[in-house]
Protein backbone atom coordinates (compact mmCIF):
# COMPACT_ATOMS: atom_id res chain seq x y z
CA UNK A 1 0.00 0.00 0.00
CA UNK A 2 2.81 2.40 0.85
CA UNK A 3 4.83 1.32 -2.36
CA UNK A 4 1.47 2.52 -4.21
CA UNK A 5 0.96 5.90 -2.46
CA UNK A 6 4.75 6.46 -2.82
CA UNK A 7 4.63 5.89 -7.35
CA UNK A 8 1.29 8.22 -7.09
CA UNK A 9 2.61 11.00 -4.87
CA UNK A 10 6.20 10.09 -7.34
CA UNK A 11 3.94 10.33 -10.54
CA UNK A 12 2.10 13.27 -9.95
CA UNK A 13 4.82 15.51 -8.36
CA UNK A 14 6.79 14.69 -11.89
CA UNK A 15 3.22 15.61 -14.02
CA UNK A 16 2.93 18.89 -11.63
CA UNK A 17 6.90 20.04 -12.26
CA UNK A 18 7.01 19.17 -15.87
CA UNK A 19 3.66 21.16 -16.70
CA UNK A 20 5.78 24.17 -15.38
CA UNK A 21 8.57 23.75 -17.01
CA UNK A 22 6.48 23.69 -20.39
CA UNK A 23 5.24 26.89 -19.67
CA UNK A 24 7.98 28.55 -18.91
CA UNK A 25 10.00 27.66 -21.37
CA UNK A 26 7.01 28.52 -23.68
CA UNK A 27 6.76 32.30 -21.94
CA UNK A 28 10.35 32.43 -22.56
CA UNK A 29 10.28 31.37 -26.15
CA UNK A 30 7.76 33.78 -26.94
CA UNK A 31 9.34 36.90 -25.24
CA UNK A 32 12.40 36.16 -27.16
CA UNK A 33 10.40 36.13 -30.32
CA UNK A 34 8.99 39.06 -29.48
CA UNK A 35 12.33 40.95 -28.63
CA UNK A 36 14.12 39.60 -31.79
CA UNK A 37 10.89 41.33 -33.96
CA UNK A 38 11.51 44.37 -31.67
CA UNK A 39 15.10 44.53 -32.33
CA UNK A 40 15.03 43.46 -36.23
CA UNK A 41 12.40 46.18 -36.56
CA UNK A 42 14.19 49.78 -37.33
CA UNK A 43 12.47 52.93 -35.46
CA UNK A 44 10.62 54.91 -38.38
CA UNK A 45 11.52 58.52 -38.76
CA UNK A 46 11.22 61.44 -40.50
CA UNK A 47 12.72 64.42 -42.65
CA UNK A 48 11.73 66.83 -44.84
CA UNK A 49 13.22 66.84 -48.46
CA UNK A 50 12.36 69.90 -50.45
CA UNK A 51 12.94 70.44 -54.30
CA UNK A 52 13.77 73.71 -55.70
CA UNK A 53 15.13 74.86 -59.35
CA UNK A 54 16.81 78.00 -58.65
CA UNK A 55 14.60 79.64 -56.01
CA UNK A 56 11.38 78.40 -57.29
CA UNK A 57 10.40 75.17 -55.01
CA UNK A 58 9.26 72.40 -57.28
CA UNK A 59 7.73 70.12 -54.19
CA UNK A 60 8.19 69.83 -50.51
CA UNK A 61 7.52 66.23 -48.39
CA UNK A 62 7.90 64.89 -45.41
CA UNK A 63 9.00 61.31 -45.46
CA UNK A 64 9.22 58.16 -43.35
CA UNK A 65 11.82 56.44 -43.31
CA UNK A 66 13.69 53.35 -41.29
CA UNK A 67 16.49 55.14 -39.32
CA UNK A 68 19.76 54.20 -40.29
CA UNK A 69 18.74 54.25 -44.50
CA UNK A 70 20.68 55.62 -47.03
CA UNK A 71 19.32 59.13 -48.49
CA UNK A 72 19.92 57.42 -51.86
CA UNK A 73 17.29 54.80 -50.48
CA UNK A 74 14.67 57.24 -49.35
CA UNK A 75 14.81 59.48 -52.64
CA UNK A 76 14.29 55.93 -54.71
CA UNK A 77 11.01 54.76 -53.04
CA UNK A 78 9.46 58.66 -52.84
CA UNK A 79 10.74 59.96 -56.01
CA UNK A 80 11.03 59.41 -59.79
CA UNK A 81 15.32 59.82 -59.88
CA UNK A 82 17.87 58.71 -62.31
CA UNK A 83 21.69 59.07 -61.67
CA UNK A 84 24.75 58.66 -63.68
CA UNK A 85 27.31 56.52 -61.59
CA UNK A 86 25.62 57.24 -58.57
CA UNK A 87 25.27 61.11 -58.74
CA UNK A 88 21.56 62.26 -59.50
CA UNK A 89 20.87 63.47 -62.44
CA UNK A 90 17.10 63.46 -62.80
CA UNK A 91 14.14 64.43 -59.87
CA UNK A 92 11.05 63.71 -60.70
CA UNK A 93 11.47 64.82 -64.60
CA UNK A 94 13.52 67.77 -63.47
CA UNK A 95 17.05 67.35 -65.02
CA UNK A 96 20.35 68.69 -65.15
CA UNK A 97 20.75 70.64 -67.98
CA UNK A 98 24.83 70.38 -68.78
CA UNK A 99 24.72 72.62 -71.65
CA UNK A 100 23.12 75.29 -69.27
CA UNK A 101 25.85 74.48 -66.60
CA UNK A 102 22.81 73.46 -64.22
CA UNK A 103 23.36 70.28 -61.66
CA UNK A 104 21.63 69.09 -58.93
CA UNK A 105 23.29 70.21 -55.37
CA UNK A 106 21.90 69.55 -51.71
CA UNK A 107 22.20 70.42 -48.06
CA UNK A 108 21.26 69.17 -45.08
CA UNK A 109 19.75 71.31 -42.29
CA UNK A 110 21.30 74.23 -44.17
CA UNK A 111 25.28 72.90 -44.70
CA UNK A 112 26.15 72.01 -47.71
CA UNK A 113 27.29 68.43 -48.04
CA UNK A 114 30.89 67.19 -50.29
CA UNK A 115 29.27 63.85 -50.21
CA UNK A 116 26.80 61.38 -52.48
CA UNK A 117 23.44 60.75 -51.82
CA UNK A 118 24.99 56.81 -51.88
CA UNK A 119 26.77 57.75 -48.99
CA UNK A 120 24.90 60.00 -46.76
CA UNK A 121 22.47 58.63 -43.53
CA UNK A 122 19.33 60.29 -43.02
CA UNK A 123 18.66 60.83 -39.33
CA UNK A 124 15.32 62.18 -37.78
CA UNK A 125 14.10 65.42 -38.51
CA UNK A 126 16.88 66.16 -40.78
CA UNK A 127 15.96 69.41 -43.67
CA UNK A 128 17.32 67.90 -47.10
CA UNK A 129 17.34 70.28 -49.57
CA UNK A 130 18.07 69.69 -53.23
CA UNK A 131 18.60 72.49 -55.54
CA UNK A 132 18.91 72.49 -59.48
CA UNK A 133 21.95 75.34 -59.48
CA UNK A 134 23.53 76.94 -62.39
CA UNK A 135 27.72 76.96 -61.96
Amino acid sequence: MKKKILVFTLLASLLAFSGCTTKEADSTDKSTTKEEVSSSKKAEVTSTITLLDGDKELSKKEIAFQDGEKLFDVLEKNYEIEDNDGMISSIDGHAQDEKNKKYWVFTINDEQVNSGAKDVVLKDGDRVVFKLEQF
